[in-house]
């Protein structure tokens, strides 16, 4: 079983825990695995958020301008590389993550519906981070402990 994983949500810490049942269920809401669901919310690239694209106009020499280009090519770079992340990926992570660290179903829900689903009070993508880490803690094994490998058991013999 995976420790719970520990974030501020709603303006205060709060556990997150997504054992097998939470992830099967994300699985299903999302209709994809969930490393493919955190890989699309590790796409994210806040830097882009408010990117505009250049326009050759703006520049001295159109489209040839070199400050031009090196804005289209940065512009390209971060537009092509994030972002794939859908909203069910970030609301039922966080749900789910809730409930999996014993949080009532129903008050999970108003805790979602309060601070992801009011996106004109809390944007959305403030929240992507919090449904990486609580994916990315449920899919790879706390620290100092090796899946996979049996731990010794110590042994006494006696001696005469």
């Amino acid at each position: 079983m995976t420790a719970a994983f520990e974030a501020p949500f709603g303006g205060k810490k709060h556990s997150f825990r997504l054992p097998l049942e939470g992830l099967q269920e994300l699985q299903a809401v999302c209709n994809a695995g969930p490393a493919t669901i955190l890989a699309r919310l590790m796409s994210a690239q806040p830097q882009a958020a408010n990117m505009k694209r250049p326009n050759a106009e703006d520049y001295q020499l159109g489209a040839q301008d070199p400050d031009f280009l090196a804005n289209w090519n940065l512009y390209s770079l971060l537009r092509g590389i994030g972002g794939d992340w859908r909203v069910e990926d970030v609301r039922e992570t966080i749900r789910l993550g809730l409930i999996g660290a014993g949080m009532s179903p129903t008050d999970a829900f108003i805790a979602v519906s309060t601070y992801v689903d009011r996106t004109e009070k809390y944007p959305l993508v403030d929240n992507v981070g919090i449904a990486s880490g609580i994916l990315l803690h449920a899919l790879t094994a706390p620290a100092g402990e090796n899946p996979g490998k049996a731990k010794a058991e110590e042994t006494t013999t006696a001696t005469e």
